[in-house]
């Protein structure tokens, strides 16, 4: 099975197995508006839809549940912190630090 996302014209994802190809538009669009609020459709930003998103993370989680070989998830778990907020970074650091008691002064 492959797995992908492209942007072309906007963000798509495809899946291909054997007897399946699915490609699926994945984009959100957002317009400004005119002085006279009208929507702008040369002012657009595009993103990926949140909940593509959060049913890839629940997919995710699954696999990894099911998983019973060790997995090395650290470089995933480094590009997800990138995404957070500043403030949310501090507060999950502090939070895994108490869980795990593991001392950061090295």
């Amino acid at each position: 099975m492959k797995i992908s996302v492209e942007k072309r014209y906007g963000y798509s994802l495809n899946i291909e197995a054997e007897n399946v190809k699915i490609s699926e538009d994945i984009e959100s669009r957002i317009y400004g508006k005119t002085s006279d609020g009208k929507t702008n459709f040369k002012d657009c930003k595009s993103d990926i839809k949140t909940d593509v998103i959060e049913q890839f993370a629940n997919v995710l989680e699954d696999l990894i549940y099911y998983r019973k070989d060790y997995f090395d998830s650290s470089r995933l778990i480094k590009y997800l912190f990138e995404k957070l907020p500043d403030e949310t970074v501090k507060e999950l650091i502090k939070q895994l630090i108490d869980e795990y008691g593991h001392d950061t002064q090295h």
